[in-house]
């Protein structure tokens, strides 16, 4: 990988310890660059990077910057940071995320994964098959893939995967050879302003490839099949249950918690009206068999083999919290989900359905102010497949808080629109008391929030066992 000297100083990330900035850290310590961070608290992202070596403090700090050459940023820092306004005042140059991201990226050959829910998934899956294929890529991806016990990999080949983050704009500065789009969703308003900006930013990602790079683009999602018939100047390869795609997918069956389908191929350089049978994913769900299915068109393009994408669909070990089982009690299952947006909750809830012969239990942590109250009736639409829903203080990441709305206005407005059994709990610190009075056998108790609530998924099973184990 050619790149920006490593004489260069030490580069430090002001808030290391984010999805997004610990991999791109990590990427750099491998290549031979000197880093440094900072974060306000501990977290495992920041244990891991300080494992491999990374200094980072714990608490910002103006004396944190001395001899720093560099600083990297994301959208999450505020322009009053202290790290941040001093390295100004130092004239210490100031380096977006992305723009650090696209730096990485600059000599490869990069495939970018975007999207409004899917893209870290779906990045994962192409990294497998990549890998799968021995073409050994560097990935800068949004969640923790369970492969590799971390969100990011230096490869040894000319290829790089990554997931694009549109949350503010910045993802159509990414160099990008090949991109895909997941969906286009009602997303980031808040950044965005109207939904023809999101939209227009999604044309501009797609537009920035070269003349020889290809856009992937799952036509299930309206916005998404709107966006390819707007590109005159670019190829598209299309592909979902859509009657239109380049690659259709058929004859899902779910069997031993294994998701089985078939895929037609109709177009372009994969091949003409050819069928893939019986391919198979360990995670459920069409949203899924969705991020998968880009996976392939990716992976067939490249020329790799059936065999090797069978293969490495079947052995995909996943993303740290996405469906990711945490614990089992008493054939009472429990899982950890990063959904928070209603699309993304409607489509883990109806992948839970599939798998759960009792009683679905949901704990919803709300996730932004600004997010909830864009998409206030979506949310209070989301939870038809839950048996019982608790709904959490609402995490609010950083936001100012607003009055008119909180977990009990939440649960009245779900209540009003016809499900009988949502509440909020009596002590959220104490929340396995009240999960373990309704919970039997063949039950899931699932958690959805991209906040705080998985550490509560994941303490779930010995909190629960002592409250049972009192009771013998």
């Amino acid at each position: 990988m050619k790149n920006f000297s490593k004489d260069i100083g030490v580069i430090h990330f002001i808030g290391i310890g984010g999805i997004g900035m610990s991999g791109i850290a990590e990427i750099l310590f491998n290549l031979g660059y000197k880093v440094s961070g900072s974060d306000i608290t501990k977290s495992s992202n920041v244990d891991r990077l300080k494992k491999m070596g990374i200094k980072i403090f714990i608490g910002q700090k103006s004396k944190n910057i001395d001899n720093v050459s560099i600083i990297v940023i994301s959208s999450a820092i505020k322009e009053d940071n202290v790290e941040l306004v001093a390295g100004a005042l130092n004239k210490i140059p100031i380096v977006r995320r992305a723009d650090m991201l696209a730096e990485l990226m600059r000599f490869k050959k990069s495939i970018s994964i975007g999207g409004s829910h899917g893209k870290t998934t779906t990045t994962s899956f192409i990294s497998s098959l990549l890998e799968g294929a021995k073409l050994d890529p560097t990935v800068v991806n949004g969640g923790i893939i369970e492969a590799y016990g971390t969100n990011a990999r230096l490869g040894k080949s000319d290829w790089m995967v990554v997931e694009a983050d549109e949350s503010d704009g910045t993802f159509i500065k990414l160099p990008s050879t090949y991109v895909v789009i997941t969906n286009i969703d009602r997303e980031h308003i808040d950044f965005y302003k109207t939904f023809d900006n999101l939209n227009r930013a999604f044309r501009n990602f797609v537009e920035n490839i070269p003349f020889y790079g290809i856009a992937f683009i799952c036509i299930d999602s309206p916005d998404a099949e709107n966006l390819c018939k707007d590109i005159k100047y670019r190829k598209l390869i299309t592909y979902g249950f859509n009657k239109k795609s380049d690659l259709l997918v058929s004859n899902v069956k779910v069997l031993n918690y294994l998701t089985y389908f078939d895929i037609t191929i109709k177009k372009g350089n994969l091949s003409k009206n050819k069928l893939i049978k019986n391919l198979a994913i360990p995670i459920p769900g069409e949203h899924n068999i969705r991020n998968a299915l880009a996976a392939v068109a990716v992976a067939l393009e490249l020329g790799i083999t059936e065999k090797v994408i069978k293969d490495s669909l079947l052995n995909f070990k996943g993303v740290e919290r996405r469906f990711s089982f945490v614990g089992s009690l008493k054939n009472i299952k429990i899982i950890d989900d990063y959904a928070h947006h209603p699309t993304e909750i409607k489509n883990t809830l109806k992948a839970a359905k599939l798998l759960c012969k009792g009683k679905l239990i949901v704990v919803f942590e709300p996730h932004r102010y600004t997010r909830l109250i864009d998409l206030y009736d979506e949310f209070i639409n989301s939870f038809s497949d839950a048996d019982y829903l608790y709904v959490t203080k609402i995490y609010s990441a950083g936001e100012k808080k607003i009055k008119d709305i909180n977990e009990k206005i939440i649960v009245n407005s779900i209540k009003k629109n016809g499900h009988k059994n949502v509440y909020c709990f009596k002590d959220e610190n104490y929340m396995e008391v009240e999960l373990s009075k309704i919970a039997t056998s063949k039950d899931f108790i699932i958690f959805l929030g991209a906040g705080s609530i998985s550490k509560k998924a994941r303490s779930m099973q010995k909190s629960m066992l002592k409250i049972i184990n009192n009771k013998l």
